[in-house]
Order: structure tokens, then sequence, then C-alpha cells
């Protein structure tokens, strides 16, 4: 049952997923004159609106089922058109129920707490609530069909689920299922009422039900759709991972041959010794995991457990507990899972992730003696690599229908809703997405790709650093004609007196060489602070202007300005990359070696040297994962939320401090290694006149430029005395 304004929204996500499972024929009962423009099939009720509640619809769709497909059908169900059926599970629920009864079924009802006496019903009567779906028998359908206009001239509530019931009881002579089980089978998510089960598609009660209400967003149809795909498609893939085993098993007893290769390993059995290293530094660690995770392979060793390994532990669990309980009706006893008490990961490259948890379960038994109690137990679970696949697709298997849309400007707004409701067919990319405003960026034209960037530096003194700066911004820039201009904000150094005119005769010279628009200088006698110097900046800008806030020490390439434009969408989201930043080259650098640059002085002697920028190996520095400096968005979306901290004065903070205003306004932020800006490693000196926080933020930076771990390490397994200086403390006492 649906009304003309869901047709085309609801009822066509409903007939494109669905629908097609139903063993039977699924129609949209809507008002009169009503149509689809998508094929949706509907039936237009006449002399039926649109109005709510809408008893009159719901009855007139039964008559409708019992004059047209009486003797066609063995079951009859009427649902709202916000539900999702699985046609399977439906199918094998109703063949082991004899249809040549009067059966009415669903989910028992008795109306809510503040209804209770006001809809005419005896303690002992029920009905079966409309939303996830009511079935009826042929039987049950023949007897109450014919006195429906009865039923309509004699209502005594507001609500048609109630009414439908009512007449049910008196002609058919039965009344709605009294069965606590329909609440699994025919299910009522009330944890997501208004929802479409966004944070609560992969509970349990979703895999066991046979009907799913409510799901409010069309889109959300494609998603609950894709994702039971998705499990069958993983069972049947389980299914193939065991005739593997089975078939490697039985190879090994009749030491037989013939047993076709099996280059993925699908035919080991499962083993936390698959991989045998054969040095210690084969060896794969694990990861330890309680409410964090705990690992030496990040840069911080306890961090929070990111989405992908919480969605793969949900799923894990999951799957194990379905294979628990498969048999749970026979044993008499169910296992419920409560929470993880710790656990242990690791990703084996060739065979797949292993898994070593600590589960805190209920145990249930429900048959002779009764009882519930908390039990704890270790699971070992592995997931397996599937081999590769390939599919080539011919050109005209590539073809796309004529009526798919191809810009987001097919997702129209519902005014009731909202939201962005899908009304055309949708590529099966869609089906994977979880948030629907994810459709709605704008297309990367040719103004996104040619959008002009303006860089905003601020610089005190560090005149070598400048030059250097300068000549990597000509080539990427100037040479290049890339629609960028730099905003330099200098200030006078008291260090580097000198500086400030070489400075401004460097970019003199650049500015006449190729255009005074270039390059813009700001100068400022106040006292250096890198909040005021970005914001003093951004307002040389146009309001509408893309700022790029950037250091002096980074070294950027052409790509990563492209990144800068395409990762950033007015007054939705920010860029934030992830720069990589060297370590001192003089633990790492020696003459000869390929990441390195060193200066030759008098006598062939290497004096200094330098790691070159576009090395990103794991000796030569590490991703910047704390850093929130350098910065991509737009001069508006910099305003709205308030910009800099402008009482944050030195080192440090205020990168921090904007990045957090930037989520507290809900924006989305992109933040993303960038393969092409590389940090130039100099020397960090902390200021004693630095506040607490500020100094404990530059004295990790500090500490993080020394260089890799496994150099650190390895110059302590190299020194003796520092190895086994705690052994000679115990010697000493």
């Amino acid at each position: 049952m649906t009304a003309k304004k869901f047709i085309d929204n609801r009822g066509l996500a409903s007939h494109r997923t669905w629908a097609r499972t139903i063993n039977g024929r699924v129609m949209f009962f809507s008002s009169e004159d009503s149509t689809s423009a998508h094929n949706v099939p509907v039936v237009a009720l006449p002399n039926v609106d649109d109005r709510y509640p809408p008893q009159k619809k719901s009855f007139m769709m039964l008559k409708y089922m019992h004059d047209h497909y009486l003797d066609k059908f063995e079951w009859f169900m009427r649902a709202d058109d916000d539900v999702f059926i699985k046609g399977d599970k439906l199918d094998e629920f109703l063949r082991g129920i004899n249809s040549s009864q009067a059966l009415f079924i669903g989910q028992a009802g008795t109306g809510k707490a503040e209804e209770l006496g006001k809809l005419s019903l005896a303690p002992d009567e029920n009905f079966c609530m409309g939303g996830p779906g009511m079935i009826f028998s042929r039987e049950t359908l023949r007897r109450m069909a014919p006195h429906i206009s009865f039923c309509l001239q004699n209502l005594y509530t507001s609500h048609e689920d109630v009414e439908i019931g009512r007449c049910v009881r008196k002609f058919a002579g039965i009344q709605c299922t009294w069965s606590y089980e329909m609440q699994q089978i025919l299910y009522q998510n009330y944890k997501e009422e208004k929802g479409s089960f966004k944070n609560t598609l992969k509970n349990k009660e979703v895999q066991k039900a046979v009907s799913l209400h409510p799901v409010k967003e069309p889109l959300y149809q494609y998603r609950i759709y894709n994702y039971l795909q998705a499990s069958k498609v993983m069972l049947e893939h389980q299914r193939g991972v065991g005739l593997h085993r089975d078939l490697a098993a039985m190879t090994s007893i009749l030491q037989d041959a013939r047993y076709l290769p099996d280059d993925y390993g699908m035919g080991l059995q499962p083993s936390l010794t698959k991989f045998r290293p054969l040095a210690g530094r084969e060896v794969i660690p694990w990861e330890f995991i309680s409410r964090s995770i705990y690992s030496h392979r990040n840069n911080n060793p306890r961090r929070g457990i990111d989405l992908s390994l919480k969605s793969a532990l949900d799923e894990l669990v999951n799957q194990a507990l379905l294979k628990v309980n498969k048999n749970a009706h026979i044993r008499g006893r169910t296992i419920e899972f409560k929470e993880i008490q710790y656990g242990y990961h690791r990703l084996d490259p060739l065979h797949g992730p292993d898994y070593v948890l600590d589960l805190l379960l209920t145990y249930r038994k429900y048959r002779d003696r009764k009882m519930a109690m908390s039990v704890r137990r270790h699971a070992y679970l592995q997931q397996v690599f599937l081999p590769a696949e390939m599919r080539e697709d011919s050109e005209e298997e590539t073809q796309e229908p004529d009526d798919i849309p191809q810009h987001p400007q097919a997702l129209q707004p519902d005014t009731n809703q909202g939201s962005q409701l899908l009304v055309g067919p949708v590529k099966s990319w869609l089906n994977i997405l979880y948030k629907p405003d994810i459709l709605q960026s704008p297309p990367r034209g040719p103004s996104k790709l040619n959008e002009h960037i303006d860089i905003v530096m601020p610089l005190m003194g560090r005149f070598k650093i400048f030059q250097r700066f300068m000549e990597n911004f000509e080539t990427v820039v100037l040479k290049a004609k890339n629609p960028a201009r730099l905003v330099l904000v200098l200030y006078e150094s008291r260090q580097e007196p000198e500086a400030h005119q070489l400075t401004l005769d460097l970019v003199n010279y650049y500015r006449e060489t190729y255009s005074l628009q270039s390059i813009e200088v700001v100068k400022t006698d106040s006292e250096f602070s890198r909040g005021p110097a970005l914001q003093l900046g951004a307002e040389r800008c146009r309001p509408d202007a893309l700022l790029f806030f950037l250091d002096v020490d980074i070294i950027f390439t052409a790509a990563s300005l492209q990144r800068v434009r395409l990762n950033t969408r007015m007054g939705q989201q920010v860029y934030f990359p992830i720069v990589f930043s060297q370590y001192d080259p003089k633990p790492v650098c020696r003459p000869g070696k390929a990441s390195c640059k060193c200066h030759v002085g008098p006598g062939g002697q290497s004096s200094e040297c330098v790691l070159v920028p576009d090395d990103v190996s794991e000796d030569s520095g590490y991703w910047r994962l704390f850093g929130f400096g350098i910065a991509a968005l737009y001069r508006t979306d910099y305003h709205k939320v308030g910009g800099f901290d402008l009482s944050i004065r030195g080192w440090g903070k205020e990168d921090v401090d904007l990045y957090t205003k930037f989520i507290e306004y809900e924006y989305s932020i992109f933040r993303a290694v960038d393969p092409g800006m590389t940090h130039i490693f100099h020397p960090i000196q902390c200021s004693s006149s630095l506040e607490e926080a500020q100094m404990v933020m530059c004295i990790n930076s500090k500490a993080m430029s020394y260089a890799s771990t496994r150099l650190l390490a390895n110059s302590i397994y190299s020194n003796p005395e520092i190895l086994r200086r705690l052994d000679m403390h115990y010697l000493n006492r």
C-alpha cells in the first residue's frame, strides 16, 4: 500500500530490489488516477484518495485481491511501502504452513499503552500490525472480503490495521496469530522507528527476519538489498572453501595427486601456522585489541579501533554465532553475544587475517531446567583470501540503459521527508553507498580542474629555505602556468635581519620575470604568530577564493594542487592532507645512497646531506598523522566556522583548533596521505615561552623527527652497554 507521491521513490526502490525475489506477484495499491513514470505495477483504486488514515484504501486493496486473484494464489500479504521483504525466506516460511486453513498471520498487537481500552478490543482480542505486513490465507480472504462494505461502515477507530483485524475476527472467525516468534519473523525496528536500518543493519534480528520495517529512505532499500545479496555470496564462498578443504583432506587420505591445483591455499585447514617464517624479521606481528588497539606498526601505538576493523569484528562475531546457533532448537540452547573482552589480530598477506578473541557470551538453556548465565570463550577465527576474479565486459555490455541518470539531478527532493530520494534507475555501484549525500557531489568538470588557488604562507627569516620553496614554486606553478598565486605574509626577523630585504628582492625577481600578480607580499610589523598571519593573508583574497594554507618547509607537486582542487567543496568539505615528514638525514644518509643528495666539499669530503623529496620510504620519514597545519578550504567556509583563534600565540595548537571547528560545524573532512607533499627536515627549536600544551606538542614533534623506529632499535642493539644497562643495574644492587 502506497500513496501517489511515493510511487516513484519508495515504490520504485521496492520494485527494483526485493520485489523481484517474490515467488508470486507484487503490486502497489494507490489512490485513483495514480501512475508511474518508471513502469512500477500500480493499481489505482477507484474512488480512493491518499488521505490518512488509509482505512478505505486498505480494505479496497483486499477486495481487489479477492476479486482478481483469489483462485490464483494461496497466500496474500498486505504491507506498507516502507517495508523490505525477503522473498526466499517468505517462501520458505509459508511452505511449512497449511494454506487451506483460515489463517491471519502477523505480529500481534493490542495498541499502545495510552490506547488500552480505547480500541474497542476485549482483553483476549488483538490485531495484526500493518507496518511489517499481515498475511491472509486464501480461505481467510474468501470469508471476509464479501463483508468489506459492512466493515467500512462500522469503524470504531482511526487505525486501519485494528479495523482489518476486527473485520477478520467477525467474519472469518479467527484473529491474528498469538506468537512471540512473529516479532522476529515480521520485524518492526523499534531501535530506529523513523530510520532505515542505518545503524542496525548488521544486527542478528535482521538475518532472521522475513520482513523489515520501516525503511523510510528509498536509497536504503538498495543498501539492504545489496547487503543481503553480499551475505549470500559470502555463504557461497564459505561453502566453496569448505569443499576445497574436503577435497584436500581426501587427497591426503587417499594419497591421490589428482586434486586440482590450489594456488591460493584454499584447501588448507584452519591453522595459526599456515605461514612458517624462516627468520625473525618474517614473523607476522599481532595487534592487541581491547577498548583501543595497540600496535607497533603505527606511530601512535595506542589508537581507537578504526571503522574497517570494527565492521570486520562485528561481521565475524555474527557469522560465528550463526554457526554456533545453527541447531539451537535441537540442542535446546542458544548463545548470545555480549561483548569482546580483548583479542589479537594479524594479517597474513598470503592467506588472510587471523583473530583470537576473548568473548563474553550469554548461555540460555530453554529445555528441561531453564537457565541463563554469562560465560567467556576464546574464539579462533580466520578469514580466507579468495582467488582473484576477472570479468571482461564487451562494448555492448557496458552500454548504459537510456533511463539511467548520469548526474545527481535524478535525486529529487521529497518535501515531506526533507531528504534526497532516488527516482531514476540506480547503477550497481550505488548499492554500496551508506550516505545519500555522497551522491550529491558536483560534477568535476573543467572549471573545477582549473580552479584558481591562493597559496597563503607566513614567513619570518629562513631565507635559504624560502629560496628552495621558490624554486619548487617556479617549477610547479610559474613555468607550468598552473592557476595559482602565492600570498606571502612577511615578518621581520631579529635573528636574521638581512633575510627581510633578501626575500623582497627574490620576490621582485620572480614577479618581474613572470607576472606581477603571481606573488603578493603582505608586510607586518607585529610579533610572529601563525594563526594571525594566515588570517591576514586570507583577507587579501576574494571572498569565494580557494585557500591553501602552506608552510615554507613544504615541497609540493602539480598533482598535489589538483588534489587540493578536487578534495574541497564549498560549504561541504575541506581538505587536510597528511604530509610526509622527513627524518634527520644524518643517521640515514651516507655517500652513494640513492635517497640522499650530498654536497661534496674540497678534497672530496661530504659535508652536508639531504633526503630527496620523492623518497617516502620507512627510513626516510613518516606520515605526519598528527599535523593539521596544511589545509585547503574556501574563504567563505573559513569565516563561517570562525577562523583561527587569534589568541593562540607562537608554535602549534591553532591548526587543531581550526580542524575541530570544521568538525563541530559538520563539514566533511577529507583527510588522506598526499604523496606529493613533503615536509623537508629542519631542526626544531621549542621556545621556553610556549604554553604547556604547545610545549608538549613541540617536543613530541621533535622526538618524532629523530629517526625511524628500525634505525633507533638497531642503534640500541649495536650498543651492548645500552642494551645491558638494566642487567648491570640489577648486578650492582
